[in-house]
């Protein structure tokens, strides 16, 4: 992918959504955008070109990952590069001791994984493009979230708080983001979504 399909993916779908959290919490701010772009497609190169190093023997410079590989690579350049700052909201809770839904405390992995997700969504429906119900229930509907079994925070909370543990260097640190593991992730949710029937 090309920094041309970057930007313009970035721009129409990932940028709206940014923004649309940013109006709804005022002590989150957003990063110089323009400036995190940049450095979000440098990340994300960087983390394609380390899986190809991984999984092709060949050397050749064309040898393309495929559409899960890719979304774990923009997940993984999100978390390096966070677009927004939190410094306000960590005064908030700090100073306040009040709760906020969850989504404003872990609003980089949200912005990681919606990113991740909507760039493997664009795939998805360019190998459907000529079947326009598909388009749609892939525009309207990914990802869907399985089911969880005794675990009162829900799937997306679960994937929101492990995704934040990746960021701690006390537990994970950014330095080992698994792209291997995310890959399969992404694999499985476009997996679970095909399983499903359309609403």
């Amino acid at each position: 992918m090309n920094q041309k399909l970057f930007n313009t993916i970035f721009d129409n779908d990932i940028l709206p959504f940014i923004k649309e959290i940013q109006d709804n919490n005022s002590m989150i701010a957003l990063r110089n955008l323009e400036a995190c772009k940049e450095e979000l497609y440098e990340k994300y190169s960087e983390l394609n070109r380390n899986y190809k190093e991984q999984i092709f023997t060949n050397g050749r410079e064309d040898s393309l990952l495929d559409r899960h590989k890719i979304a774990s690579c923009i997940c993984g350049a999100f978390l390096w590069v966070p677009v927004f700052d939190k410094t306000g909201l960590m005064k908030y809770l700090r100073n306040e001791g009040k709760k906020v839904e969850v989504y404003f405390y872990y609003v980089n992995e949200l912005a990681a994984f919606f990113a991740a997700s909507k760039f493997l969504a664009f795939f998805m429906i360019d190998d459907h493009k000529t079947e326009l119900e598909t388009v749609r229930a892939i525009v309207k509907e990914f990802p869907k979230a399985p089911s969880v079994t005794k675990n009162k925070r829900g799937f997306w909370n679960s994937v929101l708080f492990n995704m934040a543990q990746i960021k701690d260097k006390s537990q994970i640190g950014l330095e080992h983001y698994d792209v291997y593991s995310y890959a399969m992730f992404f694999f499985w949710l476009e997996h679970y979504f095909n399983e499903q029937p359309s609403a």
